[in-house]
């Protein structure tokens, strides 16, 4: 359903939520659906909409985003920080919208022309300082998020930006799973010439007669994300695989292929932030679906 929130009056904070008989989120999984299958004619002539849609999307997003960031400044000096929640509302639906035309756009990319910016990095860094940044956001949403190493210091060959991408997918996914009182987590081991990678949680799991598509495509969710992911563990030689815990819940593993350093080769810092979003923060991008409003305060997303 679409929600719009509004003032309900009073002193205190409150938020009013009208509901139509409108799925937004449906009617973009059935026109993703449409136009990967081929059955849009325009003109009376087969055509991918694909390209299309997503330049659109891009273009309102970036009026959107150009609108808030002028409408902030503006409405904590005149009307006061009584009024912060509802720009907090309003940052939160610009960067869901930001993660979804991302993942579009990533997904339209050909293979030839995925980007990748290698570069040698210590994965568990790169694993330990998102677990940092991630632990204190998903508290919010009372979820405990945890981080495990077996190895303090694993250095490879990658795009630094892009694991990142990867895990704050599968980490949403988790998050989403375990909801409010759940944990999740990631854990980081070597295993031979390999890094692995899990993402955990202990939500209800799935049915182990649950297809791909089903674990994919979650109601209320366009399924992108996991996609996206898939396609970045491939683009390193790696890959994700679903597995039902042993106890209650779910996890993701990823496999990595190692490619250590020469001797002599210098250790770069991975370029943080996310392609196309204009600097925002790239983990309250991927978590945008799955955090309360409370994480996308002005003075938290400046």
């Amino acid at each position: 359903m679409i929600r719009h929130f509004c003032l309900s009056g009073g002193s205190d904070f409150a938020i009013l939520t009208l509901s139509y008989p409108y799925n937004f989120t449906e009617f973009l999984r059935k026109l993703w659906q449409d136009w990967k299958g081929g059955r849009r004619h325009l003109d009376e002539k087969r055509e991918d909409l694909g390209p299309l849609l997503v330049e659109q999307f891009r273009q309102q997003m970036n009026n959107l985003s150009a609108a808030i960031q002028l409408l902030t400044p503006v409405v904590r000096e005149k009307a006061g920080p009584q009024y912060d929640p509802y720009l907090a509302i309003l940052h939160q639906s610009l960067y869901r919208l930001i993660r979804m035309v991302g993942n579009l756009e990533y997904l339209e990319l050909p293979e030839g022309e995925l980007p990748l910016r290698e570069g040698t990095l210590d994965l568990a860094g790169l694993c330990r300082e998102l677990g940092e940044q991630v632990s204190p956001l998903t508290a919010l949403a009372g979820i405990r998020f945890s981080y495990e190493e077996e190895i303090g210091s694993l250095l490879t060959h990658g795009d630094g930006a892009q694991l990142r991408r990867l895990l704050l997918n599968l980490i949403a996914n988790a998050v989403r799973a375990a909801g409010e009182g759940g944990e999740s987590g990631l854990r980081l081991a070597r295993r031979g010439g390999r890094a692995v990678l899990t993402v955990w949680d202990n939500g209800p799991g799935f049915l182990p007669e649950t297809d791909e598509r089903e674990l994919l495509q979650r109601p209320g969710s366009l399924g992108l994300g996991l996609k996206v992911a898939r396609r970045i563990a491939a683009l390193h030689g790696g890959s994700i695989v679903f597995e039902q815990r042993e106890e209650r819940g779910s996890r993701a593993i990823v496999s990595l292929p190692l490619r250590p350093p020469e001797p002599g080769e210098l250790l770069k810092t991975p370029r943080m932030g996310f392609d196309g979003s204009g600097g925002f923060s790239d983990t309250l991008i991927e978590l945008a679906g799955v955090l309360p409003y409370r994480a996308f305060f002005p003075e938290d997303v400046e």
